[in-house]
């Protein structure tokens, strides 16, 4: 999406949360306090038996499609299966909401539950010619018009898709963060894949597997004024930790640059202007730097990191500020004046089912409209909005 976030992958959840998803807590203490939140909730919808929540979202114009998914909820109350979404059959849904009304559309369906269709959708990318692309992980990738026909399937290129971005040339590139994605076992490779709207392969720039590190790709963003592309990575090494790595590419897949945390690459996206926004986490703290044309034009710092918390998504408004959810229910707002930027923190009130760690609810995406914010929550089909303080 111009946008897409970090998928908190399937496989590095396996390893990172369990056990420790009961301390995410929501907020950033007493400064800033919490706003006051409307709270929408969509009716379910999936006719198989699985409850499915909100989760990556994208916005064209006055409607929010977002992913529905019961991946967070299976793997809480699983005690950490990530494979949890397979177990049942269920309907692969995307949500819409509309953004002036503020009320819910009846969801996409692009494919009925069946005894071969136990996924789910992840993410979400409203592209520029109008078609809504999906990825689900587990099973397939595939694009559909906004009311609901045309579904496309792209079942040439593969499955172990999580994120998309477009391109500046409109092109799709999408993170495969395993070919094997339900057996780990097997997985040989991660890569970045870019294909045409029309869901032709252009190339697969793989990180093969080898007797040292397994490379899982993660959010994607494309720098228009260079060409470079920019992602952040799950490498598992053979010992059995983690790293988090943020590669640079060349505009032709060359790898320019390969650096480990810290700092630890959150997310990054940017602008039409070709500003890049990286956020990222340092010594127990966030922050965003900010560039052009490869130079710094700031670094802001955004506050102490909550056990847990992540920058999981940014979106730009129409009047340009940047738009950057957490998962802890905060969502922060630059806004550039001049040479400076200024920086503006809201804190969702999440309803008393949806607090952690009893509900165990994050915040996914967030975007401005109509001097608001809307974020989705999974925590069911929630979507939350506050009002944009004034200046």
């Amino acid at each position: 999406m111009q946008r897409s976030s970090r998928l908190f992958s399937v496989l590095a959840a396996s390893l990172l949360l369990a056990g420790a998803c009961a301390q995410l807590r929501g907020g950033l203490g007493a400064d800033p306090a919490p706003v006051p939140t409307s709270v929408f909730r969509m009716p379910p919808a999936n006719r198989g038996s699985e409850a499915y929540s909100a989760w990556f979202a994208d916005a064209r114009g006055r409607m929010l499609y977002f992913g529905l998914s019961p991946f967070w909820q299976l793997w809480w109350r699983s005690g950490g299966d990530p494979l949890g979404d397979l177990a049942q059959p269920g309907d692969h849904l995307i949500g819409r909401f509309d953004l002036e009304r503020e009320t819910f559309l009846a969801p996409l369906r692009v494919r009925d539950g069946g005894p071969d269709v136990r996924s789910s959708i992840w993410d979400v990318l409203v592209h520029s010619n109008g078609r809504i692309y999906y990825t689900t992980y587990f099973e397939e990738i595939g694009s559909v018009n906004p009311d609901g026909t045309d579904v496309r399937a792209f079942e040439g290129l593969g499955r172990g898709f999580n994120e998309l971005y477009e391109g500046p040339s409109g092109n799709i590139y999408a993170s495969r963060y395993s070919d094997a994605p339900a057996r780990p076992e097997r997985r040989r490779y991660g890569a970045i894949v870019e294909f045409t709207p029309q869901g032709r392969l252009v190339r697969e720039i793989r990180f093969e597997r080898d007797a040292e590190k397994f490379t899982a790709p993660k959010s994607i963003a494309v720098d228009p004024s260079s060409g470079e592309i920019w992602l952040n990575t799950d490498t598992f090494r053979a010992d059995g930790s983690i790293l988090y790595e943020t590669l640079r590419l060349a505009p032709d897949g060359r790898v320019l640059m390969r650096q480990a945390a810290p700092p630890e690459l959150h997310f990054v996206r940017f602008d039409r202007q070709g500003v890049g926004y990286f956020a990222e986490s340092i010594d127990s703290h966030f922050r965003l730097r900010i560039t052009a044309n490869g130079r710094e034009l700031a670094r802001l710092p955004l506050g102490p990191r909550e056990p847990l918390d992540f920058i999981q998504d940014i979106h730009f408004a129409q009047t340009g500020e940047a738009v950057l959810a957490f998962w802890s229910g905060r969502v922060t707002l630059v806004r550039r004046e001049g040479n400076r930027f200024r920086t503006t923190d809201l804190v969702f009130t999440r309803p008393a089912e949806c607090a952690p760690p009893e509900g165990r609810s994050l915040l996914y995406s967030a975007v401005a409209y109509g001097g608001r914010v809307y974020a989705t929550l999974s925590c069911g089909a929630t979507i939350l909005s506050a009002a944009i303080p004034g200046p």
